[in-house]
Formats: structure tokens, C-alpha cells, sequence
């Protein structure tokens, strides 16, 4: 028996001069939760949790600056870009409460950071498929530094999967 699928609606909304593409599924007025997802991914990836939940929620999932429906600049970001686009999201969505983070790896990052930053934004924070910044023992700043620069005319390579299955595989 084929698996149902929640549908979603897509929104665009300006964030800081840059178009973001934001995924919505549910009911607008049940309780709210954001989805940040994480490196390489979109919003779309959230479809499968989606479809298991259990209660009613509205899931608000943004595409990080670069990544699916948002717009991408040709160069690579900042972390603080995305704390900072985030902190514009939730004053859109929810100027006024604070907020249920569900992020998942650089999702996870972005989140934990900016609930460290602005714990009376965050209600609940959920972290998934995340353990932190590991600082090796050998950490030479300067060598970093410099394959940082190296890296900056790149473009990066987005990953492609051959089917649903292959993309499913990732996962388990």
C-alpha cells in the first residue's frame, strides 16, 4: 500500500534582500514548528517525517539561502548569514512567541546557536543527526583560513540521488 503524503504550499518571502523559498504543510492554525534542514538538503527532505506525524502541526521548513527554492548568491555564506536569516524568519512567522527549532545537521547547528543566542525566542529545541563542532587537537587556524580562501571561487556541487530509494537509503 502506497504511503499518503501531507501536501505542502510553497511561499516566497524576502529575507534580508534575498528571495526564500518557504515550504509550509498542515493546518495554519494548529501550533507551529520550524524545520531547518541541513547541508546539501532542502525543505523537501522533511516530506517523510511529515507524513508521520501523529498530532496537528503547522511545519514551517525554509530553504537556506542557496539551497532550493531560495536564492543563491554564486558564493559560498557565512554561518552568521544564516542566524541572521533565521532571526528574520521567525520575527515574520512568529514576531511575537517563541518558538519550536526542529534542525537537522547544519539545521541542528543554526538552531542550537542561535537558541544559545536568543533563548527567549526558542521554546523547544530539537537536534537531530547533530553533535557539535569537533575541534581536532591538531588545529592549525591559519591553514583553515587558507583553504577557506582557496575554496571561495568554487562552486559547490549539489548531490543527486537516481531515485526516491537511493535518497531513502541515506537515511536509515
Amino acid at each position: 500500500m502506497p504511503l499518503s503524503h501531507v501536501t505542502s504550499t510553497t511561499e516566497l518571502v524576502s529575507v534580508r534582500g534575498l528571495r526564500y523559498g518557504i515550504r509550509h504543510w498542515g493546518d495554519p492554525t494548529a501550533p507551529v514548528v520550524f524545520f531547518l534542514h541541513g547541508w546539501m538538503d532542502s525543505s523537501a527532505t522533511f516530506q517523510f517525517v511529515v507524513d508521520a506525524l501523529k498530532a496537528s502541526w503547522h511545519i514551517i521548513a525554509p530553504d537556506w539561502r542557496g539551497y532550493g527554492q531560495s536564492e543563491w548568491l554564486s558564493r559560498p555564506y557565512w554561518f552568521p548569514d544564516y542566524y541572521a536569516d533565521l532571526h528574520c524568519l521567525l520575527d515574520h512567522f512568529s514576531s511575537k512567541e517563541p518558538v519550536r527549532l526542529v534542525g537537522h545537521s547544519m539545521g541542528a547547528n543554526i538552531a542550537s546557536t542561535y537558541a544559545g543566542l536568543r533563548p527567549d525566542r526558542v521554546s523547544q529545541l530539537v537536534m537531530m543527526d547533530f553533535l557539535g563542532l569537533a575541534i581536532p587537537s591538531d588545529t592549525d587556524g591559519s591553514r583553515q583560513l587558507n583553504q577557506w580562501l582557496s575554496s571561495v571561487f568554487e562552486q559547490p556541487e549539489m548531490r543527486g540521488y537516481k531515485s526516491h530509494e537511493g535518497l531513502s537509503v541515506r537515511f536509515v
